[in-house]
């Protein structure tokens, strides 16, 4: 047989498939078939072996008319290069062969099969579509192992091209045949020959035909399509390989330029699914006819409808032979796949709004790719994605996540990272004109620790240099200590702002508060405790925390007490006491109404808000502790996973901490002293209860007592012997009662005190120097009627405090007295008192008899003597006959300008050394008066409620040599002033004399007196200014705590020039003037009318009482002119450097701040020193001038 003969191959072939043999009758084979021509053809045995394998030898035999393109076995060789499933057909026994159906590389061979036959002429021009035998359909998965069913095998219709075959296109090219070109006849595979067969005929290919893929494969490979390749994403091409019977009209490269920038970039990038989804869909059409709509069916015009809905009106013009698709131009039609078939156009065809505009498109496009990207892994894409809700954006660029993204952002896809991704967006939009500085704004984190309230976040505002609001101005704008970079982005219902690193949600309470290191102390003291995990998770609440200077203004032995081990539960109660049961940001703090907040510990804080011209200060109350327990808020909004962190300036202790003298005297390692106070009977008061009934102390009235007790330490009993002393009853208690001073005696109450003076605040006593305190000892002696030297007196040695007692030894203690080392606070007797600890024992004083009768009584006797000689004196002088003194020269017999009885020199000198007695005498009974009215002048508002209170409080601060504070300075002072003073009357009157010479009167008239009074003030300033410089600020010394300290007159002016110079010194010159010389004016003239009237006409005597109450009056007309001026003066004098720059200023801000009233302020006292004064002036003067005339 012939066959077997020029195919020995098939010899080889198992005998299951000779059933692909066609065998002819009589035994003789025919040899004209398709079959035929490949076996005789040695170039196609690659070809056959291929048929067998795929089962195709017997349908070849079967068909008749049919045509088969033929690659030869250089084509195949070439071909199975790439094509694993021909190169495993050809090479591997068929037990190895995966497929024994061979259902693809019979779909393919099938592409190489006409089921009719070519004509022999060649189509001249054009290109011809031929239907070939392969049927495209879905492969099975996994390929069958089962053997084929039986042949005849025949391509099966249907498919995924709705029952159609696969096409394949034919043209000539330049005159050579090509099978398998595209629609403009380009490409394909050379036909070389064709051989007629008695059932069809076969056409030599030198290439294998290249079967139509899926359409995303086509898409994949075609290049005017490689835009679109570039962007399909997994969802689409499952889409276009599992899609049958799709038409495809897809845009060319091109197209897609026509879209926005931002949209490109965001369909380049793997977040665009739903928008190329919207796009595919609206350029491909599934009909429902199952039918592929290939460019043959454009002739006429057709409507079809895509798989988004959208019409697609197709029209063909015959003029210029063109089809448009809606209202793009057909590029290429019929790009073949086996599921569909593509057709290229020129546009896209995406109608107005098909797309939306959001956030993530313009972040993509802003190179935020990275941010976009993170949020796609934590599931937060709606939140850029979301259209209709107004957000604000805080987005990192891609550059700044790069610098953070090596191990500082949580992992990819974590809760962590939610929440922190979550923090970056605001609802709604806010502007740059909207924001403030230190505003806070909700974001879209939600808190649990907030009790599932929105987190919060810090605004940074700050003006540029430009500041012009016409201009826009320039400001700087940062988002939790991030700042932002560029302008922001506004996308329609988002605002982007740009930011320069990530943002972190706040962490937990104590995690946030670490790196304060001014906060470090109460954070040790929270450690310490078992509240570090409570203040951690608990919701909803506000931290007051301390500052480190807070355990240092609480009082040593208050802070060592808190923490020492065994008060624990104090610590924790305090500690919760700083704990508000809610959120307070700082805006509600500060403008809000509500002044009670709960805490932790369960008593409540009090919140008062005192309003100056520069800021707010809020001020916090305790529930218990002391009555001036206060805090000042510095509202900071360290905010915390939980609530808020503020930083205040003080410890609060609540009303459930009870800090008695005992504990106190334990934080000071004071043993001895405790036991000796137990010895005594007087424990009852380091327990903070009251005396016995029937005791001693009962009996004295020391019940509802707070105390203050001076505790040596331990060390400090070492001089001692302390088996003597336990032994000596009497002499123990004496101790004691030494070192106790109970508070509620009103020479000790607390004066006002300035509430910044914090320090001074939480100390049990004020140490202002010289400060004098009654102790238990001075009471029971007093109690006892016997000697009191139980008083304390606090003294500045310029290195801290020292408290000796009081008169003792002749030098307030200062030989044997103790330095104050620490103190602490007590919470009993109503916040009253507490401990002082000293480093030596203060031993009670018993003075001698001596020291008691022996020195006071020769001092009274000497003084007595001393006194009554003088006014024996002045008896003898004023008795002598002599002419009475006046102010005016004397006069000459004639009409002439009048002349001194003596020489002009003599009466200067008179002048000057009587006016200088009367000054001294002015002094020693003023000045009590002076320094009260000054007090008055130049103390805040509410120290004191009138004169009466000055002098209470000056005998109980320092008795009274209290009210001789300052006196040096005028005493020093007195004699120039007083005696330029008079020396320059007397000089202005015979001036005016002078310039009057026709006058008709030899007395002055009033306003003369006056003017010559006037005249005389401006050389006394040049002395007065700056004495009463120095003897104003003397005076208002110790006033206000914490002031400067002088320790006398020369201090004061040494202090005064190395502060401002000469000019320091003279500072109120004008002011001094403007009280002087309106006073002066008064003074003189009141004095002449006044003591005119009172003396006999004509009389040379002069009338003792007349002297006396002309000078009082010529003090009163003084001060009630000069008041004003001189208040003016005292504040310009006293006040720091720069708080006035004038005596108008300080006019304008006395008014302001205290009212008109304040003007007239010391009116008082100034009339009450006014009289006795001014009185003893004149007399001291008139007095000296009348022993002065005597002489010469």
């Amino acid at each position: 047989m012939r066959l077997w003969g020029c195919f020995p191959l098939l010899a080889s072939i198992p005998l299951v498939y000779t059933a692909q043999v066609t065998l002819q009758r009589g035994g003789s084979m025919l040899s004209d078939t398709l079959l035929d021509k490949l076996s005789n053809d040695p170039e196609y045995t690659s070809l056959l072996r291929l048929l067998q394998r795929a089962r195709l030898v017997p349908t070849l035999n079967k068909l008749n008319g049919s045509t088969i393109f033929a690659p030869t076995n250089a084509a195949i060789g070439r071909h199975v290069a790439t094509n694993a499933v021909w190169q495993a057909a050809l090479t591997s026994d068929i037990e190895q062969v995966r497929d024994n159906i061979q259902e693809k590389l019979r779909q393919e061979l099938f592409y190489h099969l006409l089921n009719y036959t070519l004509p022999d002429e060649d189509p001249n021009e054009g290109v011809e579509t031929l239907l070939t035998l392969h049927y495209p359909r879905t492969p099975v998965e996994p390929p069958s192992r089962e053997p084929p069913p039986s042949p005849p095998w025949m391509p099966i219709p249907g498919g995924t091209l709705g029952g159609q075959p696969q096409r394949l296109r034919r043209a000539l090219h330049d005159e050579e045949m090509r099978v398998g070109v595209d629609a403009f006849g380009e490409g394909g595979v050379k036909a070389a020959e064709r051989v007629a067969a008695s059932n069809g005929v076969v056409v030599k290919i030198d290439e294998v035909l290249s079967v139509p893929s899926d359409l995303a494969t086509v898409i994949s490979t075609h290049p005017s399509l490689s835009y679109l390749r570039d962007v399909l994403t997994p969802e689409l091409i499952n889409f276009l390989n599992s899609t049958s019977e799709l038409t495809m009209f897809l845009p060319v490269n091109e197209a897609w330029q026509a879209l926005p920038p931002y949209e490109r970039l965001y369909l380049e990038s793997k977040y665009a699914t739903d928008d190329l989804t919207t796009i595919i869909n609206l350029h491909a059409v599934a009909s429902k006819k199952k039918k592929v709509h290939y460019a043959s069916s454009f002739e006429a015009e057709i409507t079809l409808t895509t798989v988004e809905g959208q019409e697609l009106h197709i029209t063909h013009s015959q003029e210029d032979q063109k089809t448009h698709v809606s209202y793009a131009e057909l590029v290429e039609p019929d790009i073949y796949a086996s599921n569909g078939v593509v057709h290229t156009i020129s546009s896209l065809l995406v109608p107005p709004g098909a797309l939306r505009l959001t956030p993530e498109k313009y972040l993509l496009a802003l190179n935020c790719s990275s941010f976009v990207d993170l949020l796609h892994s934590v599931g937060l894409t709606s939140l850029i994605n979301d259209t209709e809700t107004h957000w604000t954006i805080l987005a990192p660029q891609d550059d700044v996540i790069t610098l953070f993204d090596n191990g500082e952002l949580p992992p990819r896809g974590s809760e962590e990272l939610k929440k922190m991704l979550q923090y970056h967006f605001i609802p709604g939009k806010k502007f740059e004109k909207k924001l403030l500085d230190g505003m806070l704004v909700e974001t879209a984190l939600k808190e649990e620790g907030l009790g599932g309230g929105r987190q919060v976040l810090s605004v940074d505002v700050h003006e540029g240099e430009d500041k012009d609001k016409k201009k826009g101005g320039s400001k700087s704008i940062g988002f939790g200590g991030a700042s932002t970079i560029g302008n922001p982005v506004e996308v329609n219902n988002t605002l982007i702002y740009f930011i320069s690193h990530p943002l972190v949600p706040p962490a937990d309470v104590l995690t946030t508060a670490l790196p304060q290191l001014e906060l470090s102390s109460f954070l040790a003291a929270i450690f310490s405790t078992n509240l570090a995990r409570k203040l951690k998770f608990t919701p909803r609440i506000t931290l007051l925390v301390p500052n480190n200077d807070a355990f240092k203004r609480l009082g040593m032995l208050v802070s060592a007490h808190l923490l020492s081990a065994s008060s624990k539960s104090d610590l924790e109660k305090v500690i919760q006491h700083h704990a508000i049961t809610s959120v307070e940001y700082a805006a509600p703090l500060q403008n809000g109404t509500l002044r009670t907040y709960g805490t932790l510990e369960g008593s409540d804080i009090h919140l008062e808000r005192q309003q100056t011209k520069d800021n707010d200060t809020l001020i916090l109350t305790a529930s218990g502790g002391w009555s001036d327990m206060h805090s000042l808020l510095y509202p900071k909004d360290y905010l915390t996973q939980t609530g808020v962190i503020h930083e205040v300036s003080d410890i609060m202790i609540p009303r459930s901490v009870d800090i008695t003298i005992g504990k106190l005297m334990s934080a000071a390692k004071s043993s001895t002293m405790i036991s000796m106070m137990t010895k005594a009977g007087l424990d009852w008061i380091m327990n903070g209860t009251d005396p016995a009934d029937g005791t001693p102390w009962a009996d004295m009235g020391l019940t509802g007592v707070g105390w203050t007790l001076l505790c040596p330490t331990d060390d400090a009993f070492k001089a001692l012997n302390l088996t003597e002393l336990y032994a000596d009853k009497e002499r123990l208690t004496g101790i004691v009662l030494q070192h106790l001073v109970p508070m509620h005696q009103p020479s000790q109450s607390r004066p006002k005190i300035d509430f910044f003076d914090i320090v001074n605040n939480n100390r049990p006593l004020i140490l202002d120097d010289s400060t004098t305190y009654t102790t238990l000892l001075s009471k029971k002696q007093a109690f006892d009627s016997e000697e009191a030297y139980g008083d304390l007196v606090f003294l500045d040695d310029g290195e801290g405090t020292v408290v000796g007692i009081k008169n003792a030894r002749g030098a307030d203690g200062r030989r044997d007295g103790a330095r104050v080392t620490s103190w602490g606070r007590s919470t009993q007797g109503r916040g009253t008192g507490g401990v002082l600890s000293i480093d030596h024992v203060l031993t009670p004083y018993y003075p001698s008899k001596w020291a008691l009768y022996g020195r006071p009584g020769i001092v009274l006797v000497l003084g007595m003597a001393l006194i009554g000689a003088f006014f024996f004196g002045v008896h003898l002088v004023w008795k002598r006959d002599t002419t009475e003194a006046t102010y005016e020269p004397s006069e000459s017999q004639t009409n002439d300008p009048p002349k001194a009885s003596t020489s002009s020199t003599a009466d200067s000198i008179k002048s000057f050394i009587s006016g200088g007695v009367g000054g001294v005498a002015a002094v020693l009974v003023g000045h009590p008066f002076d320094l009260t009215k000054t007090r008055l002048q130049t103390a805040p508002p509410g120290t004191y409620n009138g004169a009466i209170d000055v002098v209470k409080k000056a005998l109980a601060r320092d008795g009274v040599t209290g009210l001789y504070r300052g006196v040096v300075p005028p005493l020093l002072g007195v004699t120039p002033i007083f005696a330029i003073s008079f020396w320059a009357y007397d000089t202005s009157k015979t001036l005016i004399y002078a310039v009057t010479p026709n006058r008709t009167s030899k007395e002055l008239s009033v306003a003369e007196y006056a003017a010559a009074g006037f005249l005389s003030a401006i050389p006394t300033t040049l002395v007065t200014a700056p004495v009463e410089r120095a003897k104003v600020l003397l005076q208002v010394q110790g006033q206000v705590a914490g002031g400067p300290h002088y320790t006398g007159v020369f201090d004061v002016v040494k202090h005064l020039y190395r502060e401002g110079g000469i000019r320091s010194v003279f500072r109120g010159s004008g002011a001094t003037v403007a009280r002087d010389g309106p006073g002066s004016a008064a003074y003189f003239a009141a004095y002449e009318v006044t003591k005119g009237l009172l003396s006999t006409k004509g009389s040379t005597d002069l009338n003792l009482g007349a002297v006396i109450f002309a000078g009082g009056m010529a003090g009163v007309a003084m001060w009630s002119i000069a008041i004003p001026p001189d208040v003016i003066k005292s504040r310009i004098q006293s006040a720091p450097t720069g708080t006035y720059s004038g005596f108008l200023d300080c006019a304008r801000k006395t008014i302001a701040a205290d009212g008109v009233r304040a003007l007239w302020r010391g009116l008082g006292p100034a009339m009450a020193r006014a009289f006795p004064a001014n009185a003893a002036t004149f007399l001291g003067v008139e007095a000296t001038k009348k022993l002065l005339d005597g002489y010469f």
